[in-house]
């Protein structure tokens, strides 16, 4: 993601070189086209940090999986995957089933995806969204070719809206990652924003999700893989957004 830039100082030395000399024309102004070739790079990463949602073990010392509860939480599991897929909630559905599953491999919804659509018109990710873009537009006016976001700069998007499929396959979402490519044409910075969001699906002790949290809870540790073969996993998931920057200095 990392282009190489043109910089102000090295514009600076060569119109000092060619004024040296009374032999050598004087050096025309940079034209719009020299100054628009210059790429300013945004790279940000708040990283999703250990907690409840990975838990991979039972936390009650000498706990075992009771075949019977087990059983009866993986059809309670299949009943609910199969309600939000009713519901219209086909993501929701997906990656419950997945968890079921055990693999623990990722699952990855692209930008453009009709989750990421969802995403995108959501009121949580526009209001990061415009908080990343204050603190990129600030690091630009300062004079940075190259924008660095710290953790704090990158607030992590929180889907509360219970009636949406992003509530019950994200909820509250744990990472962030921000790239982009901007330029300055027309006396504007224009460019691109790529934000992933960053998950954990897994169900920690405060998820009860209407009832049925605690008996996933039980599959993923109690009776969960890796410690018990073909049980519940939690795995890491994510959704990818690209965005428009057009912003004034």
């Amino acid at each position: 993601m990392r282009r190489p830039v043109i910089s102000a100082l090295s514009l600076c030395v060569a119109a000092a070189l060619s004024g040296c000399s009374a032999a050598t024309p004087a050096a025309e102004p940079p034209s719009a086209t020299t100054a628009s070739s210059v790429t300013y790079t945004v790279v940000g990463n708040h990283p999703v940090l250990p907690n409840g949602s990975q838990d991979t073990h039972a936390q009650t010392p000498g706990s075992e999986c009771d075949s019977a509860t087990s059983a009866a939480d993986e059809a309670l599991g299949g009943r609910v995957a199969d309600g939000f897929a009713l519901a219209g909630f086909p993501v929701s559905a997906a990656l419950l089933r997945h968890f079921l599953k055990g693999t623990g491999t990722e699952v990855d919804y692209p930008a453009g995806s009709a989750i990421s659509r969802k995403a995108l018109a959501s009121s949580a990710f526009r209001a990061v969204d415009n908080e990343v873009k204050e603190a990129v537009l600030a690091q630009l006016k300062a004079g940075r070719t190259r924008v660095l976001l710290s953790v704090a700069q990158l607030p992590t998007v929180a889907f509360e809206s219970k009636t949406s499929d992003l509530y019950w396959g994200f909820r509250g979402t744990q990472g962030l990652t921000v790239t982009g490519s901007i330029r300055h044409e027309s006396g504007q910075y224009v460019g691109t924003l790529t934000y992933v969001i960053r998950d954990s699906y897994g169900f920690p002790v405060s998820d009860t999700l209407d009832g049925f949290g605690p008996p996933m809870r039980y599959l993923q540790t109690v009776c969960g893989a890796p410690q018990h073969a073909g049980g519940a996993r939690w795995f890491p998931d994510t959704i990818a957004l690209t965005v428009p920057f057009t912003q004034a200095p």
